[in-house]
């Protein structure tokens, strides 16, 4: 999914404009489509890797923009997100290509469905999550519950766990990935799915801390320590399993981050940990989504009760943190930069790295990914707006995904060979 796909026309007139669609049907038969209009060459050739796009979803020259300028097709409910469900089964992406530079209102997808559109050539593209050979491990010892994904071939690799957020249920795609990259990897569930508890009263890190001492255990992982990584309640939990488990925990990614535990305590030893969120401070767009961002207030960090706030100053491992400026479910530039304050405050700053994107939201996923500006969120039946813009989401999210291998490597004590 992370590799670029170079499309090339020919046969076509010189100087002939035509449009290049691109749709999906995701595993809820959710439909998402991008369109770029091009100009073919004095030979009659387009190749979308070195020509620009005179309009559309996208304009320039942007290779993998009919991927990431994705939005849902016309005639479906608000707030679909594009997110791979099943790994072991490849997008399946059409291309079509169309005289003339066209935009039509009811979308190509619908266009087609009516046959009043009709394509000059057409062609599939898959993309997969998980490279050939990449191992696909159910999960189910003690209370643990998630997925293992391995790389092909025998020896150790560097262990991952990864964690999504208040979304709940096993998501596998940014593990499966991970994993064509050279990465043992968890991903790992800690609620809604399986025998878990339906909902988060509490977040007890006595089952993280299971969880990382089973994989550091793997027979197929590097001995010496794990990385974690994780995303929104997943990023606050990477957090607290870095600063509670020195001893295992060796490197760590947090993206879109509080430092105040928010929602949902944390149960730390039998003691149950503060949290703070005012949900008052919501405030809600024309067409009823939610922005969260000043649900927690990052004018004075002092206000909080000790309680509330992650300690990060415990954490003895490297640190990056990636966070969006248009983040606008969360303050987390701001969160960012106080972790970095309180890390520097006892010595520890040369451990703290921060990526921060202009023009990015809340969820920065690998790349290629269509951007999600807002959403439905199905644990809290609402729709959420988390920011960013198409062009710049993009970008960030293209160099945070390598950043990210390029700091595990790093930091886990091994080099990693990728299957992709």
């Amino acid at each position: 999914m992370d590799r670029k796909v170079k499309i090339c026309l020919s046969g076509l007139e010189a100087g002939q404009a035509v449009t290049l669609h691109a749709s999906v049907v995701g595993d809820a038969n959710e439909i998402f489509e991008s369109h770029a209009h091009y100009v073919a060459d004095k030979d009659g050739k387009i190749d979308n890797s070195t020509d620009a796009s005179h309009g559309g979803s996208y304009v320039g020259i942007e290779q993998m923009g009919f991927l990431w300028s994705m939005t849902q097709a016309p005639g479906q409910r608000k707030g679909l997100r594009l997110a791979k469900k099943d790994v072991t089964k490849p997008y399946s992406i059409q291309l079509n290509c169309f005289d003339g530079h066209l935009s039509p209102k009811d979308g190509f997808v619908n266009c087609l469905a009516r046959n009043s559109l009709q394509p000059i050539v057409s062609s599939v593209l898959e993309k997969w999550y998980m490279a050939e050979g990449v191992k696909r491990i159910p999960v189910r010892e003690g209370r643990i519950r998630g997925t293992l994904f391995l790389p092909p071939g025998s020896g150790t690799f560097p262990g991952v766990i990864d964690m999504f957020g208040t979304a709940g249920g096993l998501i596998e795609f940014k593990a499966s990935l991970l994993a064509s990259h050279g990465f043992a990897v968890l991903s790992l569930a800690y609620f809604a799915y399986d025998d878990l508890p339906k909902y988060l009263p509490f977040c007890e890190l006595e089952y993280f801390e299971e969880a990382a001492d089973w994989l550091v255990k793997h027979p197929a992982v590097v001995q010496q320590g794990i990385g974690v990584m994780g995303v929104s309640k997943g990023a606050e939990i990477t957090l607290m399993m870095a600063a509670n488990r020195t001893d295992i925990v060796k490197a760590i990614v947090p993206i879109s981050t509080s430092l105040v535990i928010s929602a949902s305590a944390f149960k730390v030893r039998g003691q149950l940990s503060g949290t703070y969120y005012d949900s008052s401070k919501a405030t809600m767009t024309s067409d009823g989504a939610l922005i969260l961002r000043d649900c927690i207030p990052v004018d004075d960090f002092n206000q909080f009760e000790p309680s509330c706030v992650i300690p990060v100053e415990k954490i003895d491992c490297p640190m990056l943190i990636i966070c969006g400026e248009d983040d606008l479910d969360l303050a987390a530039v701001e969160m960012a930069q106080e972790i970095c304050t309180r890390m520097n405050s006892c010595s520890k700053g040369d451990l703290c790295s921060v990526l921060s994107y202009p023009g990015t939201g809340h969820l920065i996923e690998p790349p290629y990914a269509p951007h999600c500006f807002a959403s439905y969120h199905k644990g809290l039946k609402a729709n959420f707006v988390w920011g960013g813009n198409t062009h710049d989401h993009a970008k960030a999210q293209e160099n945070s995904w390598q950043k990210i291998r390029e700091f595990f490597m790093k930091n886990l004590g091994q080099s990693c060979k990728s299957h992709l």
